[in-house]
């Protein structure tokens, strides 16, 4: 539809608008956001949503200008292993102006994909990226968003491997409380917990690491944004204190 390609055209000129990257900044910020199959379309707007709702919100915005220097941010969504897009380069937010327009260039990006899960391999790509790109002394976080359950013991390498290079990892894992099947015939289960092990578990014992890593938890898609709206704040605002080491923080966004 018209109106969608207009809505398009605005989000990627206002972020084509943003300053570009300096290496300078306070802090290089990879928000990694899995977009697989589990995710339907509604599920997927409610994060676009909640995105916009965060990079406006006035306690983030005044979080972000604490950071002289400005915050390098790009938006990156994963899906199959083949399936990592970076859909907004690096850029440099410093004001409310650049935040909004980022926020609403996420809003407006459309989805990449829709395949089956590699959390594995979004994680190593987010690496990559910091590791590839030049801000100095700035610090090197991962952000990564996601309802995937488990990853048969694929991240813990690779999420070693960050924290050995200089990057934190953060975790915002979203809880599906839907029936995914049964077991018996009788006994239901769902993907808040897989086995033994909840979202939550798997998220601190696999994925969080680094200086002040931390994790907060959406109850539902519905508070999506609220929880990463948390989830900025403390990134933005939080500097580790140097004898910190993957010390873990878990937030809830019940609604």
């Amino acid at each position: 539809m018209r109106w969608k390609s207009l809505a398009l055209a605005a989000g990627f000129a206002a972020v084509a608008a943003l300053p570009r990257p300096a290496a300078a900044v306070d802090l290089a910020l990879v928000l990694l956001n899995d977009v697989s199959k589990s995710m339907d379309d509604g599920e997927y707007a409610l994060v676009k949503d909640g995105y916009r709702a965060a990079f406006s919100d006035p306690e983030v915005i005044a979080a972000l200008l604490g950071n002289t220097g400005g915050i390098a941010v790009t938006y990156v969504e994963f899906s199959g292993r083949d399936e990592i897009q970076r859909v907004l380069d690096w850029q440099v937010l410093s004001d409310a102006a650049s935040a909004h327009a980022f926020g609403e260039a996420v809003a407006a990006a459309p989805r990449s994909s829709a395949g089956n899960t590699s959390l594995a391999g979004g994680l190593a790509a987010a690496a990559r990226m910091l590791q590839d790109s030049d801000f100095g002394a700035a610090r090197q976080v991962i952000d990564i968003a996601s309802d995937h359950p488990h990853d048969g013991g694929r991240c813990e390498p690779i999420r070693d491997a960050a924290v050995a290079a200089g990057i934190t990892i953060n975790a915002l894992p979203i809880i599906d409380d839907r029936q995914i099947g049964t077991i018996d015939g009788r006994l239901g289960y769902s993907e808040a917990r897989w086995g033994s092990e909840s979202i939550m578990e798997f998220y601190l014992r696999t994925v969080v690491g680094g200086p002040g890593g931390f994790a907060v938890e959406a109850r539902s898609y519905a508070v999506f944004g609220e929880a990463l709206k948390r989830k900025l704040l403390l990134e933005f605002i939080a500097e580790p204190p140097a004898d910190a080491d993957g010390d873990i923080f878990t937030l809830a966004a019940d609604g």
